[in-house]
């Protein structure tokens, strides 16, 4: 049809529009003359557009949902004056003003009470003024506020002040799609990351029985992080109980299209096809709308945008849209599928679930974070081993130990005869454990330091990689930083048979390395060795040093396989390597700063090698760090962590950091237990003998919130006699005792843990808890004061000379419950902090009200320690109270 003739129908459409229904069609007689073709155009897009008002919401009492004057009111006449920065609505202030939409104006405003920013839509009260209409946006609004996703912007809170209705949302300061997609196209990697996130939303908004339905670039905004997130859920609307729509009795309807005069505007380029012709919206829906995203992240071009609204809407209903390999041939077929297959016109044509499409674009994602790439990568996925019952799946162009070791066990004689041919290969060894000690830096350079952290962090992995030698983990070996210690004295302590020990210069751009293995029980020097290579050669002296010990220190053969595993690198890129090893040296000194300083240095190493997976896998370590120690938002820094943890596996599923990171994010963010035990156990069986006692101390943790005080008591155990020199594990060691009520064994463990590390507060707190158990108080009391004193805190001390027995030990539990809030307070003006502290804080003073005021806020911010609802003590004073049970219940805890 040619543009005229589009013109044409588009003017006498508008003009029919503007009439009464009664009226129009005297006009049409007189406006298509005739013209038999003009009026059924028209009459059909009338049609269409009077079927797709069900976008707007119900309006208030006294309105006809079709009438025209009141959607232009939700467009342009937001009857309520602006907000000026300082307006309080509730607890939030006004800071600026940040723009209009359909349902009133949205405001950037302060949360007082947690000091962070918020993104406030005020309801214009022509759309709230209807109570049923209130009841109903609230009902609504907090099921949407359960929809906890990494990439779905949060909403916090719905309030009412003054006659205002209003919703509190995450305040996202990035860009949105739609800026990023006015540069042009996405590259096809980054294309693929951001839609297996939206995808991933969309599918846990679908699995929630809500449909988004105004998906759009300009609803997904970047973090700062550059994290994608579905912006504007919005306000929900539940179709009628009488309908028969398949969906209506479980699906809740979110964010309309805007319509004016009868006139679908903005958003008419995305829109699927039913919901164009009036239809109820599906999850399919959704897919439509994603698919034409995706389409024009690939392309650079909007799928079926035309000149005019109404010829983008009939393209919509008609036409194809451009195939993308016209447009963009580099894109990969299996990636224009899935695309193509969103854009189907008939929804039973798209997938036939939402978690499909994620999980092709995942098969997608992880096969190019490898490195495969267009034509390979349709290869990968249509080959008849990657094709599972549910679509294909992932096969790993790298065979793996375990894969090698199951590979060569086909058949009973294949198995017998390799172990036979290993044996021969074995020359017998006393030496089955040793330990490296922390290279010691010779010239006290401190621009060495992290050469030395990272030679013996790169020793002791690729020694852990070898299953006839147990290695004691970096955790432990690193009590020995710093210090003045004899070899055979630390091999005593550590259990060993044999210490390696050396130190490390750098000299005119060298690396001068030299390194010795002892032998504990005689003193013996197994082996000894001096290096000096270029100074970015640190992955080659590594494995020098492993090399030799195996072969002449201990004297253990090596089979093809193990030279492998030792000759495998982390990454080929020097200057990536040295980035990575300042970012762990700064993980070390365990500060906010240093936190994001290694942040900073991970992203340089993966921007120089996207592939390097111990460096995905650390990144992602910076987040969860960060929000566990309370110094970020959850909801801001999981999506990171997430990301780059599913990175470093999908490129190393062996690797047992990664398999760590993916637990914690199970435990903590995702609440999902089975999930997290099977990454625990991943991770402490992927390292063979040589198993990390922290990922024991970390699984012990999980089942400790979880009620298995048993197994946590059992696992905390293993990691303690893996490392009996952290004062860390016998604390927590200590702690499983005490809830599993062996309290005089715990106390036990507690004054061992003060005895080796006297400036831990924590120890001292944890024997005042034993001691209060035995009834004993005023020893309680004094546990406290000598932890005050440890730690230099001079606001308890003053408390604790007058008091004496149970009731001063209840009084100081008070006094160091209000010093908290003060500090949480004095905090909450600078930086973020957690609303489940205040919560905490308030529930010790026995402030239950106040206490509770902080939970909606806290399951909002998907707060870590949420998990620990049932097992920490601190919350006693409400635990029988019908909301905190029904919090516990909100956790998902047994």
């Amino acid at each position: 049809m040619n543009p005229e003739r589009w013109r044409r129908i588009e003017q006498v459409c508008h003009e029919a529009l503007e009439r009464e229904p009664r009226e129009r069609a005297a006009f049409l007689d007189e406006a298509c003359a005739g013209d038999a073709d003009l009026r059924r155009e028209v009459e059909s897009l009338i049609d269409q557009q009077s079927a797709a008002q069900r976008f707007l919401e119900t309006p208030p009492a006294g309105q006809v949902a079709g009438d025209a004057s009141w959607a232009e009111t939700l467009l342009h006449d937001f009857d309520r004056a602006a907000l000026t920065p300082g307006t309080r609505l509730g607890p939030y202030e006004i800071t600026a003003r940040i723009g209009a939409g359909g349902m009133g104006e949205v405001y950037k405003a302060r949360d007082t009470r947690l000091g962070r920013s918020v993104a406030l839509k005020v309801l214009s009260a022509r759309v709230s003024s209807d109570p049923a209409f209130r009841m109903r946006f609230e009902r609504e609004a907090h099921a949407i506020a359960a929809l906890n996703h990494p990439h779905i912007c949060t909403l916090y809170d719905v309030g009412h002040e003054g006659g205002i209705d209003y919703l509190v949302m995450e305040y996202l300061g990035g860009e949105t799609l739609e800026a990023r997609l006015d540069q042009g196209p996405v590259p096809i990697e980054r294309a693929v990351d951001i839609a297996a996130d939206v995808a991933s939303a969309l599918e846990k908004a679908h699995r929630e029985g809500i449909i988004h339905r105004d998906l759009k670039p300009a609803n997904l905004m970047f973090t700062d992080e550059g994290q994608i997130k579905i912006l504007d859920l919005g306000l929900a609307k539940r179709p009628n109980e009488g309908s028969t729509s398949p969906t209506a009795s479980n699906v809740t309807t979110l964010s309309p299209g805007v319509l004016t005069n009868g006139i679908i505007l903005g958003t008419v380029g995305y829109m699927s096809p039913e919901q164009a012709a009036g239809e109820p919206a599906q999850p399919a829906s959704d897919q439509f709308s994603f698919g034409v995203i995706v389409y024009e992240m690939l392309t650079g071009r909007r799928a079926f945008q035309r000149e005019t609204p109404v010829e983008t809407l009939a393209a919509i209903l008609r036409e194809e849209a451009p195939p993308i390999a016209d447009l963009n041939p580099h894109v990969p077929a299996a990636l224009r599928s899935i695309v193509e297959r969103c854009l189907a016109k008939d929804p039973a044509e798209r997938f036939s679930t939402t978690a499909e499409l994620v999980s092709r674009l995942e098969q997608i994602e992880k096969l190019w974070s490898r490195g495969v790439r267009e034509t390979a990568l349709d290869d990968a996925l249509s080959s008849p081993d990657s094709t599972g019952p549910d679509g294909p799946t992932m096969s790993r162009p790298v065979v793996n130990r375990r894969t090698a070791l199951w590979l060569a066990g086909a058949s009973i004689v294949t198995v017998v005869g390799t172990l036979v041919t290993r044996r021969l290969w074995l020359v017998p060894s006393t030496i089955r454990a040793l330990a490296v000690l922390p290279f010691v830096n010779a010239a006290n350079d401190a621009d060495v330091e992290y050469l030395c952290d990272g030679l013996t962090e790169g020793v002791i992995q690729r020694m852990a990689r070898l299953s006839s030698v147990k290695v004691m983990a970096q955790s432990t070996i690193f009590n020995f930083k710093g210090k003045a210690v004899d070899a055979r004295e630390a091999g005593r302590q550590l259990g060993v048979e044999a210490v390696l020990s050396g130190t490390v210069a750098r000299r005119s751009g060298r690396l001068v390395v030299s390194a010795e293995l002892v032998e504990v029980s005689t003193g013996a020097q197994l082996w000894s060795e001096r290096y000096d290579r270029a100074a970015t050669d640190v992955l080659s002296v590594q494995e020098e040093i492993v090399r030799s010990i195996v072969e002449d220190g201990i004297r253990l053969r090596l089979g093809s396989d193990d030279r492998r595993l030792i000759a495998e690198r982390p990454t080929n890129d020097p200057e990536a390597y040295e980035l990575y090893l300042r970012a762990r040296q700064a993980l070390l000194r365990d500060t906010s700063e240093d936190y994001l300083t290694a942040r900073m240095l991970l992203r340089q190493a993966i921007e120089r090698d996207g592939r390097f997976a111990a460096a995905h896998a650390s990144l992602s370590g910076t987040y969860a760090l960060m929000i566990l120690a309370g110094f970020e938002r959850p909801t801001e820094s999981w999506p990171s962590a997430i990301k780059s943890g599913r990175r470093a596996l999908a490129l190393d599923p062996d690797l047992p950091e990664a398999h760590r990171e993916a637990a914690t994010v199970a435990f903590y963010f995702e609440w999902d237990w089975p999930r997290a035990e099977r990454e625990w156990k991943a991770s402490i069986e992927s390292r063979g003998g040589s198993v990390d006692p922290g990922s024991l101390e970390s699984y012990a943790l999980g089942c400790w919130a979880l009620g298995r005080t048993a197994e946590a008591v059992r696992l905390a155990r293993e990691a303690r006699g893996r490392d009996p020199v952290t004062p860390a594990f016998t604390l927590r060691l200590a702690n499983y005792l005490l809830y599993a009520g062996s309290v005089d064994e715990a106390v036990s463990f507690y004054e061992k843990a003060i005895q080796d590390g006297p400036q831990d507060d924590r120890a001292y707190f944890g024997l005042a808890l034993a001691r209060r158990a035995q009834g004993r108080f005023d020893e309680a009391i004094e546990a406290r004061r000598r932890g005050a004193v440890a730690i230099g805190d001079e606001a308890l001390l003053d408390a604790f000379p007058s008091e004496r027995g149970e009731a001063g030990y209840r009084r100081l539990e008070l006094v160091t419950a209000q010093l908290e809030l003060e500090t949480l307070q004095a905090r909450a003006a600078a930086t973020y902090v957690s609303p489940l502290d205040f919560a905490r804080a308030y529930a010790q003073l026995g402030e239950r009200e106040r206490a509770f005021s902080y939970f909606d806020a806290a399951f909002a911010d998907r707060a870590p320690d949420l998990v620990f609802l049932n097992a920490e003590r601190r919350w006693d004073a409400i635990r029988n109270d019908p909301r905190f049970v029904a919090a516990v219940h909100r956790v998902g805890l047994p």
